[in-house]
């Protein structure tokens, strides 16, 4: 697979999620070797999209670098990523992402329209070849190397909403060939009883029905419903897609996981990377 680009600059506007802030993004094209990277314009301040800039995984992935912020990375790069989009600029102007719909889907549907850009080299990937793991007192996830007849990059789910929604469990097999149609228009969620919790530590002021879905005696309280049966779960493999391209590569591997969130995927990036054992970096055959 070639490396790929934007065809030409898209302009996105709207809210972030937790801050509520107004923020112009705009993606850029970006030369070979570029890799994915944010340009805090507003603080002349360029920060990489990398594991090891991750600063707070508090209910979304954020980012830094010389003290300067980018909030809520996770949908976007999401997009990104489904996409095989590996150089890109993204111009932003404030200290968080926008929400827009909650899910990637407008990223997505945007950079379609204007197109994407083969550049001329091929792509690398990071392949996993030796089992790592990461586990806290709530759930835990894997990265194992694929069987012989698995391609691209799986994804296994199970997860435990403790009695406010039903439980469920999810796996999206090779997701580098089914992203738009599978995951992209997976919202985020959110529970009724937890908005509450949520705005004493100063998050979800730019939080609505448009933007989330928002769960309450296990129905959701929007009045469209939900765009999938699953779309919890969806959503929740949406994050890891994002959370996962931190790495700074496509991974090809299975990701396994229960009651996985933003601190879990992120910590297992750093067991990854401890040793070059858990994995090669090649061209993509």
């Amino acid at each position: 697979m070639k490396s790929l680009t934007l065809n030409e600059p898209i302009k996105i506007n709207g809210i972030g999620l937790h801050t509520g802030v107004k923020t112009t993004v705009t993606l850029n094209p970006a030369p070979l070797k570029s890799g994915i990277f944010f340009n805090r314009t507003d603080k002349s301040t360029i920060i990489p999209a990398r594991w090891n800039k991750v600063i707070s995984t508090k209910f979304s992935t954020n980012i830094a670098s010389n003290g300067v912020e980018v909030k809520t990375v996770e949908h976007l790069l999401s997009a990104l990523a489904g996409l095989h989009i590996n150089n890109c600029e993204i111009l932003i102007d404030n200290i968080e992402v926008p929400i827009l719909d909650g899910s990637s889907n407008v990223f997505v549907k945007s950079i379609l329209k204007k197109g994407i850009k083969e550049q001329d080299s091929e792509q690398k990937i990071l392949e996993i070849i030796k089992p790592v793991k990461f586990s806290c007192n709530y759930g835990y996830a894997e990265l194992t190397p694929n069987l012989q007849k698995e391609e691209g990059l799986n994804i296994n789910l199970e997860s435990s909403f403790e009695g406010k929604y039903k439980d469920q469990d999810i796996k999206i097999t090779n997701l580098n060939g089914n992203y738009v149609e599978t995951i992209s228009k997976a919202r985020t969620f959110g529970f009724f009883q937890e908005i509450e919790y949520l705005k004493s530590q100063n998050l979800i002021k730019g939080g609505s029905l448009d933007n989330a879905i928002v769960i309450k005696d296990k129905k959701p309280l929007n009045k469209e419903g939900l765009r999938y049966d699953d779309e919890l779960m969806r959503h929740k493999v949406l994050d890891v897609v994002g959370d996962l391209y931190l790495s700074g590569y496509p991974i090809i591997g299975t990701y396994k996981g229960f009651k996985t969130g933003h601190f879990i995927t992120n910590n297992l990036l750093k067991e990854l990377f401890k040793s070059r054992d858990n994995y090669k970096i090649h061209k993509i055959n």
